[in-house]
C-alpha cells in the first residue's frame, strides 16, 4: 500500500546515488539499490550491462513482453554540490534528480512490488535504465532493438507539466556530424589556405536556409548548433573543422528532406551519430483513452493532451510502434538549479497505475 513516508524515503535514497554519466560506479551502485529492493519479493529480476550502462528489468511473471511496461532513467545531469543534498520544504522535495525522475520511480518501484504480492499477478514490467541523458542508445535502445523486450503499452512518466497533462507526440532527433576540409597555411598568410572554420560557417548559414531558426514555440522541424571544433592554433589556417548539428524534425518526410539539403550543402561530408523516430499518436487508441478516464478521476481535473519538441526514451518503443503515456507528477527546475518534486502528487500517481493496471 501507498506511503508517503516510504515514497520519500526512497526516492531520498535513489538521490543519494550520484549517478551521473561520468561516475559508472554510481550508476551501478543505483541499479543494485533498486535489484536489492525486490529482492525478497516475488518477481523476476534481470540485469544488463552493455558499453558501460547498466540496466534492470524486473518483471511479475518469467517474460519478456508483458502487456504494460513502465520505463525510467536513473542517471542525472550534474548539479551543483549545494542541489546534490535531498531536503524538503512543505510539499516539495529538493535535489538533483527529484523530479528528473527518481521520485516517479520510487513510485513505480512500490507499485511493481505491491502487484507482486497478489494472488493473481497482472503482466506488468519495470524497465530502468542509467543514460537517458546520454540519449539512451545503450539502455532501453539495446533492450528494444537488441535483446528483442517490448509491451502491449508503455507508461513513462518524463515529461510534460504534471499528471494533468499527456504528451501525444513527441519531435524525432537527429544528431549529425558535419565536416569540412580546406588547406593548411600560416595564419600570415592566409591566401595561401582554404579556411576550413569558414567553410564550416558557411554551411551552416546555408542550412538555415534550409531549416529556418525558431523565434518562438512553434510545431515545425528545428536545428541546434550545438559544437564546433577546428583549428591547431591561433596562427594556422585550419585545414579541417567539424561541427554537431541537433536536429528536431515532426515527421520522417522532413526528415528526410532536411538531411538530403544538408548532405548536398555539405558535399557529402556528413555522418549521422544518433537517430530517433517522432512519436505521433491518437487519443482514441482504446488505452490511452483508459488510462486517461483513469487519470481524471484520481485527479479531479480533465487531461490536458499536448505536444513537445524534447525527445524521452518513449521513442524506442515508438520505433516498434507500441502505444504510449508520456506524463509526469509536477515538479519543476530540471537540470538547473533548486529542482523539486510536488510530493502531493505521488499518491496520486501511485492510485493512477494501480487503477489502470486493474481496469487493463
Amino acid at each position: 500500500m501507498y506511503s508517503k513516508k516510504e515514497a520519500i524515503d526512497i526516492t531520498v535514497d535513489l538521490m543519494r546515488f550520484h549517478s551521473v554519466s561520468e561516475d559508472k560506479r554510481a550508476r551501478k551502485d543505483v541499479v543494485n539499490y533498486v535489484k536489492n529492493f525486490f529482492e525478497k519479493e516475488s518477481v523476476y529480476i534481470k540485469e544488463f550491462e552493455y558499453k558501460g550502462v547498466y540496466s534492470i528489468i524486473i518483471t511479475l511473471k518469467r517474460e519478456k513482453n508483458p502487456s504494460l511496461f513502465l520505463n525510467g532513467h536513473l542517471d542525472v545531469v550534474h548539479a551543483k554540490k549545494r542541489d546534490l543534498i535531498p531536503r524538503i520544504k512543505g510539499n516539495r522535495l529538493y535535489g538533483r534528480g527529484s523530479g528528473d525522475m527518481k521520485g516517479s520511480i520510487a513510485i513505480m518501484m512500490m507499485v511493481m512490488r505491491d502487484l507482486s504480492r497478489l494472488k493473481k499477478k497482472p503482466s506488468v514490467g519495470l524497465m530502468l535504465t542509467t543514460d537517458e541523458e546520454m540519449g539512451g542508445e545503450n539502455g532501453v535502445g539495446y533492450l528494444v532493438e537488441k535483446k528483442g523486450y517490448k509491451s502491449d503499452f508503455l507508461i513513462v512518466p518524463d515529461g510534460g507539466t504534471d499528471l494533468g497533462e499527456i504528451i501525444l507526440n513527441q519531435k524525432g532527433v537527429l544528431h549529425i556530424k558535419v565536416k569540412a576540409h580546406g588547406r593548411l597555411a600560416h595564419g600570415a598568410r592566409p591566401f595561401l589556405g582554404d579556411n576550413a572554420i569558414e567553410k564550416l560557417i558557411g554551411y551552416y548559414k546555408e542550412i538555415q536556409k534550409v531549416v529556418p531558426p525558431l523565434k518562438k514555440p512553434d510545431w515545425k522541424s528545428s536545428v541546434n548548433l550545438g559544437k564546433i571544433e577546428g583549428g591547431k592554433s591561433v596562427n594556422s589556417v585550419p585545414d579541417y573543422a567539424e561541427m554537431m548539428l541537433d536536429i528536431r524534425f515532426i515527421n520522417m518526410s522532413d526528415r528526410n528532406r532536411i538531411f538530403k539539403a544538408i548532405k548536398k550543402i555539405a558535399e557529402g561530408n556528413v555522418e549521422i551519430i544518433a537517430e530517433a523516430k517522432p512519436f505521433i499518436q491518437s487519443e482514441k487508441n482504446p488505452l490511452i483513452k483508459k488510462y486517461i478516464a483513469v487519470a481524471k478521476k484520481e485527479t479531479g481535473k480533465d487531461i490536458k493532451l499536448t505536444r513537445v519538441e524534447g525527445a524521452s526514451d518513449a521513442r524506442f518503443f515508438s520505433a516498434k510502434g507500441i502505444p504510449k503515456i508520456v506524463t509526469k507528477i509536477n515538479c519543476k527546475h530540471i537540470h538547473s538549479d533548486n529542482e523539486w518534486l510536488d510530493l502531493s502528487q505521488t499518491d496520486k500517481f501511485y492510485k493512477i497505475l494501480m487503477r489502470f493496471v486493474e481496469e487493463m
